[in-house]
């Protein structure tokens, strides 16, 4: 605002100092000091606060768009088919209650979600389990088409690509950044070279390991995409200033590959052994002996006790309304449970059995999982342990 006071001051001096002259130098420098006084006003209106505080990366250059594109995920050709291999890994695998889902239409398939930072602050959709690799090693890269239309607010999220080079699900992957349109669909896809995807555990960087190449590709396992508090991946996190959490929703048309060729794409289909529990792919009572079989059996119902998405979601809702005034847990509860009453229209029997029910779930849950997490401590201490042993650097922590 300085500079444009300053501009004004100047621009009414030379107006005061000339308006006996007349000639074309004094009307050109009075014309100079007005278009400065006018570009001081627009700078000083577009302050650090409001600018944006990230560009996402720009892959959309002309000698990309020139080169050959090999659609893996053709969501635009056959959403309901393409959108069938996707599902989600949002935060709730750490705590988190932020959810998303694809969901397709009348205008395609459609990434939805809410990304809540309490816990976790993260959506993804990745590709299940798929019957067999995928050998992209002619390819240069990877591209992404997708328009953002829950709002213009692209550059206050962080959004993640992932590649998977291994059979296993953990969750070690190749990952790289990525962005898509925004609602006006000005732009193109997205175009990642293989160079920039980096090995990493969840949001850090796995030390010392090589970029992608594209003979590693020889075999990728699965694709994924995250919208993320969390910006580009590093040895220390570091979250994206002025995130925009809540609701969003992106339109996929498709996620393929690019290079000087067209890459060979078979048909591509969930691998149905890895997707269902108790497939034969799977350790269960006939295939891997009574007692692994049972510990299965009594372990699944209990970590699926202890992990509930539903119990986490009902203990940020008492987090939130005991910021919001409730003096207690206790409190927060019985509040709860009147709104519940009120939206299933439930009698005050009914509606005191749901709040014991619930009670029952939590304090279970809660009585469980002192045993499920030193079980949990024990074997990754001895994974920490064997590494170290075989002088392998310590995994980064999530």
């Amino acid at each position: 605002m300085a500079g444009l006071l300053r501009g004004l001051s100047r621009s009414n001096f030379i107006s005061r100092s000339s308006t006996s002259l007349d000639h074309p130098a004094v009307d050109m420098l009075r014309s100079t000091a007005l278009c400065i006084a006018l570009l001081q006003a627009a700078t000083a209106l577009v302050s650090p606060r409001f600018a944006l505080r990230r560009t996402p990366p720009l892959r959309s250059t002309t000698a990309a768009y020139e080169r050959e594109r090999t659609p893996v995920f053709n969501f635009d050709a056959a959403p309901e088919a393409t959108a069938a291999l996707w599902e989600r890994i949002d935060d709730v695998v750490m705590g988190g209650v932020s959810s998303s889902k694809i969901v397709v239409g009348d205008g395609g398939a459609e990434w939805r979600g809410i990304v809540r930072t309490d816990g976790g602050g993260f959506c993804g959709t990745r590709t299940a389990a798929l019957d067999a690799p995928l050998d992209l090693s002619k390819a240069d890269g990877v591209y992404v088409d997708a328009i953002l239309t829950s709002d213009a607010d692209v550059a206050r999220r962080a959004w993640k690509l992932t590649l998977r080079t291994a059979a296993s699900r953990s969750e070690i992957v190749y990952s790289a950044e990525w962005a898509p349109r925004g609602p006006d669909g000005v732009g193109g896809p997205t175009f990642v070279p293989f160079s920039d995807f980096k090995l990493v555990r969840g949001p850090r960087i796995v030390e010392g390991a090589p970029p992608l190449n594209a003979t590693q590709c020889a075999s990728v396992y699965g694709f994924g995409l995250t919208l993320s508090r969390f910006g580009a991946a590093s040895v220390n996190m570091t979250e994206v200033e002025n995130f925009r959490d809540g609701p969003f929703a992106v339109k996929l048309n498709a996620v393929g590959v690019y290079g000087d060729q067209k890459v060979d794409v078979p048909a591509i289909g969930k691998n149905v052994q890895e997707s269902k529990p108790n497939s034969a792919g799977r350790p269960t009572i006939k295939n891997n002996g009574l007692i692994l079989g049972l510990a299965l059996t009594v372990l699944r119902p209990i970590a699926s006790l202890v992990f509930s998405e539903e119990g986490r979601r009902r203990r940020q809702a008492r987090r939130m309304l005991i910021k919001r005034g409730c003096k207690s847990d206790w409190a927060a509860r019985v509040y709860g449970q009147r709104v519940v009453k009120r939206m299933r229209g439930l009698g005050a029997g009914a509606a005191r059995l749901e709040g014991l029910r619930e009670f029952a779930k939590d304090a279970a849950a809660y009585a469980l999982s002192f045993p499920l997490r030193l079980a949990f401590r024990a074997i990754f201490g001895t994974v920490r342990l064997i590494r170290r042993l075989r002088g392998k650097k310590a995994l980064p922590a999530l």
